[in-house]
């Protein structure tokens, strides 16, 4: 088991990539503190899998627009595990909004919920990573933050693009405190998010655009989350990884 003892926050555990990850993660030894906003079965069904495997986990309902809620997940890890090492930026949301249509409120929340968050949790955690000697933090963001695939996602690539840049600064910043920092931007995903916004055309055609020809699996993502939280990706820090079966060429 390369992780060993460690602890590890995931937000947005209730499903898909997130719910990949834990499991995964815990498979390597990870014990897990979990988030979730609405699907509180969902993440009970992660935390009975995790569970399953020998490791503790625990479930927290958290709105991460929230600073009093994101200040609760570090006091509940802290208190009940005594640290943290990993952190697993998962959570966000995205939408399809004609630019003309758009609002500013809506890019408000997407820059609160894909950036703010991850700053405000990252920012957190890594001064407890800190006590422990280090820790590694992964954003998973999207290719969305580097190219614009369809109409209507000028507010969401906004925010992923700065969710990426954020990633790069944080990297900076941490490293010579022995934080790594690095984001994953996946492809079209099967995840509830990307079947119930996105239309059966929007599907067909990005699958049609892809050179793998389909949509990647959560596990596909969450095997890149693990690499990256172990020592395995000890030299690697800053980058965006991207996991999109070519759809970006």
């Amino acid at each position: 088991m390369k992780l060993l003892n460690k602890i590890a926050i995931v937000t947005g555990g209730s499903s898909g990539i997130g719910k990949a990850s834990a499991i995964l993660l815990a498979k390597e030894g990870a014990d897990i503190v979990l988030t979730f906003r609405s699907n509180e079965n969902g993440a009970i069904s992660t935390k009975n899998e995790i569970n399953s495997l020998g490791r503790k986990c625990e479930i927290l309902k958290a709105d991460l627009t929230n600073i009093k809620d994101i200040e609760k997940i570090i006091l509940h890890t802290v208190s009940t595990f005594k640290g943290i090492d990993i952190l697993i930026n998962n959570a966000g949301d995205s939408n399809f909004i004609d630019f003309l249509e758009d609002s500013i409120e809506n890019l408000t929340y997407l820059l609160d919920i894909n950036v703010k968050s991850i700053f405000l949790l990252s920012q957190m955690a890594a001064r407890e990573m800190i006590k422990r000697g280090g820790g590694s933090i992964v954003n998973v963001t999207s290719i969305s933050g580097i190219a614009v695939n369809a109409p209507g996602l000028t507010s969401y690539c906004t925010s992923k693009a700065a969710a990426n840049m954020l990633t790069k600064g944080m990297a900076k910043d941490l490293a010579e405190r022995n934080i790594r920092v690095n984001a994953i931007l996946p492809g079209s995903i099967d995840t509830p998010l990307t079947w119930r916004k996105a239309s059966e055309e929007i599907i067909k055609m990005t699958k049609e655009m892809t050179p793998l020809k389909r949509i990647g699996t959560p596990e596909e993502i969450a095997k890149m989350i693990v690499f990256l939280s172990t020592d395995d990706s000890s030299f690697i820090t800053g980058s965006l990884v991207v996991v999109d079966g070519g759809l970006t060429l």
